[in-house]
């Protein structure tokens, strides 16, 4: 009888190398964080929800244009009001989320703008930020306010191309699936690595390929049902019918905003 060799008697002693991994979890959770931002739409329509998306549409674009035409700090501070009145209507995480948002593109804008006030040119370097923030807020409101499928009713209801619409409605729906397809390739790649992989970027370059490939076969599903269903350009999107009381508010809002631009002398 033979013995048993003394290398398959011996007891394993594998330790692998720390990794701490900080790559995969950074990716892993800002992928969550855009999912999660991604299919919060449904939800997001609490706030503001009984508003007319198309008129909130509409609103937001007419105060960036106003307060981007503005040549004076007294209409500026009249759009401050008027903004931070509409940011006062959200809930309490989503006025948190939106005011972390418009600072954090305000630094940036910011240290845009420093050379040109280190040049000595910047002397309307806060009016400028000024502009800025009250642009960026009245966006960043708008999305925190208003899910995707509002936005798309908006669109509609604007008479905006079908194609149009339904190319910004197929791009968010699919980032949402395929973001949820490379948020399970990922957590299979941080579950099969232990210790330190030296490979592990060429790994994430493999997941993009996956993905990309992914993306393609994708396309081209949708491509044969559109042509199976015999689409002839028509995007259907439901639509809000009448407008509230609440509509009628924020109607008079907009109108009492652009006579105060009048007033002020075309915003200066």
């Amino acid at each position: 009888m033979e013995r048993v060799p003394a290398w398959l008697a011996a007891r394993e002693s594998y330790e692998p190398r720390p990794d701490r991994g900080r790559h995969l979890e950074k990716s892993l959770l800002a992928l969550l964080h855009v999912l999660a931002a991604l299919r919060e739409a449904p939800g997001a329509g609490k706030d503001g929800a009984r508003l007319n998306p198309a008129l909130k549409l509409v609103s937001t674009f007419l105060v960036i244009l106003l307060v981007s035409l503005s040549r004076g700090g007294l209409f500026l501070e009249a759009a401050a009001a008027f903004e931070l009145g509409w940011l006062c209507l959200l809930r309490g995480e989503t006025i948190a989320r939106v005011l972390r948002r418009v600072l954090a593109a305000g630094l940036f804008a910011l240290a845009i703008l420093l050379p040109a006030y280190a040049l000595g040119r910047g002397a309307n370097l806060p009016f400028v930020c000024g502009k800025v923030l009250l642009a960026l807020l009245a966006a960043a409101i708008f999305s925190s306010a208003t899910g995707w499928p509002s936005m798309a009713a908006a669109f509609s209801t604007l008479r905006v191309p079908d194609v149009f619409v339904m190319t910004l409605d197929m791009t968010v729906k699919y980032i949402s699936l395929l973001g949820a397809l490379l948020l399970d390739m990922l957590c299979a790649l941080k579950l099969r690595s232990v210790g330190r992989d030296e490979r592990k970027m060429s790994s994430l370059a493999g997941l993009a390929g996956t993905l990309f490939l992914k993306s393609k076969d994708a396309a081209w599903a949708q491509y044969q049902a559109m042509e199976c269903r015999c689409f002839d350009g028509r995007y259907a999107v439901s639509r809000r019918a009448g407008l509230g009381w609440r509509d009628a508010a924020f109607v008079a809002a907009d109108l009492a905003i652009v006579a105060f631009f009048v007033a002020a002398g075309w915003g200066r």
